[in-house]
């Protein structure tokens, strides 16, 4: 078996076993602990409603970059591709829970990605947009890399500063699957040949 298909093959078993982690663990919970928007039973201030309208945010333009990319790409970051655009549909899902409970808009007026820790530019989404065959998994890989290090750095900061269980154990959450998201991304990187971009 060739090195590429090796890594192909590892990557691929090892998004599964990711997905099902946090299956298991959802279904575990049995609803008691489940951060979803039922267990938010303390109010919540201004600082939980803007990290969950920022994070919805945030997640939206992955999900963005998951479907520029395509399905004309190598079974691995396919692979990857999959398991972030569902993570990352499900916690919008959560957030938006929250924020129609606290009767907040998805987003404050007139605000966007700007300024977002991580998000890729519009000249970046072009590039990846316009990329085909390897150089578009390898900007792909680098752009979402640099995007989950800034989506874990917003949910750790919440993680600190919130008196919200529910929202303190998402945001958790959060920063664990994204880490465990990058350690893959940077194995089917480092098979391309190339390097992770500067963050922040």
């Amino acid at each position: 078996m060739s090195t590429t298909r090796r890594t192909t093959l590892v990557l691929a078993v090892a998004v599964l076993c990711l997905t099902l982690g946090v299956a298991v663990g959802r279904i575990s919970s049995g609803g008691g602990t489940d951060p979803g928007p039922a267990t938010a039973t303390v109010a919540l201030t201004d600082g939980d409603i803007a990290f969950a309208q920022a994070m919805s945010m945030h997640h939206q333009q992955a999900i963005t970059m998951v479907d520029m990319l395509g399905r004309d790409v190598a079974p691995d970051v396919r692979a990857l591709a999959a398991q972030i655009r569902t993570s990352q549909v499900q916690e919008i899902g959560i957030l938006t829970g929250w924020l129609e409970l606290a009767g907040a808009p998805a987003q404050p007026t007139g605000h966007d990605h700007v300024g977002m820790p991580g998000v890729a530019t519009n000249v970046e989404l072009t590039r990846l947009h316009d990329a085909t065959g390897p150089e578009r998994e390898i900007l792909f890989l680098q752009l979402m890399i640099r995007h989950h290090q800034g989506g874990i750095d917003m949910a750790a900061d919440v993680a600190h500063t919130t008196a919200v269980p529910a929202v303190r154990t998402r945001a958790t959450a959060l920063v664990d699957e994204q880490h465990q998201e990058i350690s893959l991304m940077a194995v089917a990187l480092d098979a391309r040949g190339a390097t992770v971009l500067p963050y922040p």
